[in-house]
């Protein structure tokens, strides 16, 4: 069934199914399905995502990483081609890539890892009307509720909060029990539209080196 992702809500899966299994942490172990993959394509053209810890008073920009190297704008993923890792040190001598000022902890209480910081898809160039006019029956997932995922593998299931039927390429009722389940690198190739009405949502992460924004 096709899924039009309210914004702002889209990124959320993309951060859990994606963004973790692009840090070093999950890549020098072995268990991203993103091992091995610079460099070849991963998604369709119209899908570029970017992690930018630079943006000036947005929730996971920083002066420095955990090991004080500069934060810079990273392009994850570059019209579907995998372009680079989050990397800390450690991260980037076992890979074999350059730092990209992503150790982050949250306290001296736990050992810098690389981590997200602003993480988004950047915007593109499709209307939210002219992603619904090709579509005769699928879901508008307009707010998501909790979920789970596996952060190496980027398996998820999210509960859709607020969502509707598509039908003829408009809304139409409500649906309730609502489940988006899925694989992040099984996903990213069927993102076939990306609106241009990007939104950026602050949030808190936790994962091996405790909660940061």
């Amino acid at each position: 069934m096709p899924v039009v992702m309210g914004n702002g809500f889209g990124g959320v899966i993309f951060h859990e199914a994606c963004g973790h299994p692009l840090e070093t942490e999950a890549i020098r172990k072995k268990s991203s399905p993103f091992v091995d993959k610079l460099g070849k394509r991963i998604a369709q053209s119209c899908l570029t995502a970017i992690d930018d810890g630079t943006i000036p008073d947005s929730w996971g920009s920083i002066n420095v990483d955990d090991e004080g190297t500069a934060p810079q704008k990273t392009i994850l993923i570059e019209n579907g081609i995998l372009k680079n890792y989050l990397s800390d040190r450690v991260g980037a001598q076992e890979v074999g890539v350059e730092k990209t000022g992503s150790a982050r902890r949250e306290s001296y209480m736990y050992a810098p890892v690389s981590r997200m910081r602003n993480t988004y898809i950047a915007a593109g160039k499709d209307s939210f009307d002219s992603m619904l006019s090709g579509i005769d029956y699928g879901l508008f997932a307009k707010k998501m509720g909790g979920g789970s995922v596996n952060p190496s593998t980027g398996e998820f299931n999210f509960s859709v909060e607020e969502g509707y039927v598509i039908r003829n390429g408009k809304i139409a009722e409500p649906v309730r029990g609502a489940t988006l389940i899925g694989k992040g690198d099984e996903i990213l190739p069927k993102i076939s539209m990306v609106g241009k009405d990007l939104e950026l949502a602050a949030g808190m992460c936790g994962a091996a080196s405790g909660s940061v924004p």
